[in-house]
């Protein structure tokens, strides 16, 4: 083989490998934040966005579409998005449970004229980012052992108090 053979044939296989590489890289796109959303609602809306946060309540089913509550720890945006896209999700988040962190895709409304004037998104994409778990909550002794002496306290000024009346 000559050397502009090899050439040739080296400058081919790293063209494959980028395009490769182009083609298959994950694109990252702006997630944004819930106080951004409420701060430039008026240019952002009807715009295609990400938005990303923990569920939060109760999947609201309204039969093929649904509403979730999706709160980045700041403010919690409503989500209307089809029924079939939550098949995944497990766990809202409450007292008990800590709610799946859901990423998703859709047109951002300002005020949405099918939803009574709500700021919300209709989702074209639910993607669960990371999974819930329920949170186990340990009993404070010092707690216990106070309200079981105040009530012990009280107890004895009713009793003390009523035989002096």
């Amino acid at each position: 083989m000559s050397k502009s053979r090899i050439a040739y044939s080296v400058l081919r296989i790293a063209f494959v490998i980028v395009v490769a590489i182009l083609f298959t890289a994950n694109c990252y796109a702006v997630v944004w934040s819930s106080n951004e959303l409420i701060e430039k609602a008026k240019e952002l809306n009807g715009r295609k966005l990400n938005y990303r946060g923990e569920l939060v309540t109760t999947i609201l089913n309204r039969g093929e579409y649904s509403w979730i509550n999706l709160s980045d720890n700041f403010n919690a945006i409503g989500v209307w998005c089809k029924s079939s896209l939550l098949t995944g999700v497990k766990f809202a988040g409450d007292y008990k449970n800590r709610g799946d962190t859901i990423e998703v895709n859709g047109i951002f409304n300002r005020a949405c004229s099918i939803h009574n004037g709500e700021l919300d998104i209709h989702a074209d994409t639910v993607k669960i980012v990371k999974k819930g778990y329920p949170v186990v909550r340990r009993m404070d002794l010092k707690r216990i052992n106070s309200a079981a002496a105040l009530f012990v306290f009280t107890i004895l000024t009713v009793i003390v108090f009523r035989k002096r009346l």
